[in-house]
C-alpha cells in the first residue's frame, strides 16, 4: 500500500479511532525548484483543483520568497527537497486504524535520536532581544523565531513515523514520499477544520477569543 519509489501522501489523524486519508497513484505532479517557479506552480494547482483533481503534497516554508519579489535575494540556491511539490490524485482513500497500523510496520525497528539545534543558546538569545527592540520600536508586531534542528535516525522510513507517531502523540500527521524524498510530519495544531458553518481551529500560538 505504502511503497518507496510510488509517489503517495498520507493525511494522518494520529489519535485513535482518527481518520486516515491516502492519496496515491498520481495523475500528475506540480512541483517547483526555485523561487520564480512557485506562483505558476500555484497557478497550475488551482487549474487542476477546478477539473476535479484532488490535490496534496507540500509547500516549504521558503517558498514564500517566490511570492513576495522584495524577498527574492534572500532566497539560497535550491536543495534537494522541492519548495512545492503536489500529487494529483482521481481519489481520496479512507482507510482504518488497522490497515494504517499494517501499512506502517513495526514502530520498534526504529531508532530516533536526540534532536540536535542548528543554533547555540547564546545565538538564538541574541535573535529573541532583537525581536523584541524590532515589535517595541513598531517595525514589526510579530515574528517567527525557529531554527533547524538535526536527527540521527536509523529504519525505514514508515517505521520511524510509526515510532514518532507512537511517541509523540501529536493529535495530526502526514507522510509525503514523492518517489524519492520522504517528509514525516507530526504537529498539536489544528490549522481548520470545517463541519457546514461550523470552523474549528486549534492554533499553537496564543489567540485572542472571538
Amino acid at each position: 500500500m505504502l511503497s518507496a519509489g510510488l509517489p503517495f501522501v498520507l493525511l494522518d489523524d494520529a489519535r485513535p479511532g482518527g481518520p486516515h486519508i491516502l492519496y496515491r497513484d498520481p495523475l500528475g505532479i506540480v512541483e517547483a525548484h526555485r523561487p520564480e517557479e512557485v506562483a505558476p506552480a500555484l497557478d497550475r494547482l488551482r487549474a487542476a483543483l477546478t477539473e476535479g483533481r484532488y490535490a496534496a503534497g507540500w509547500i516549504a516554508y521558503e517558498a514564500g520568497l517566490g511570492l513576495e519579489p522584495r524577498l527574492a535575494p534572500l532566497a539560497h540556491p535550491g536543495g534537494a527537497m522541492p519548495l512545492l511539490w503536489f500529487g494529483l490524485f482521481a481519489r481520496a482513500e479512507r482507510i482504518d486504524e488497522a490497515t494504517l497500523a499494517k501499512a506502517l510496520g513495526d514502530a520498534a525497528g526504529a531508532w530516533v535520536g536526540a534532536p540536535r539545534p542548528g543554533i547555540s543558546p547564546a545565538d538564538y538569545d541574541k535573535g529573541y532581544a532583537r525581536v523584541q527592540h524590532l515589535i517595541a520600536a513598531g517595525d514589526i508586531y510579530q515574528a517567527n523565531l525557529s531554527f533547524r534542528a538535526d536527527v540521527a535516525i536509523a529504519g525505514n522510513p514508515l517505521a520511524i513515523y510509526a515510532r514518532l507517531r507512537r511517541n509523540a502523540r501529536a493529535g495530526w500527521g502526514g507522510i509525503v514520499h514523492d518517489g524519492r524524498n520522504w517528509l514525516l510530519s507530526l504537529s498539536p495544531e489544528l490549522f481548520f477544520k470545517s463541519d457546514g458553518t461550523h470552523v474549528e481551529a486549534r492554533p499553537m500560538k496564543g489567540t485572542a477569543p472571538r
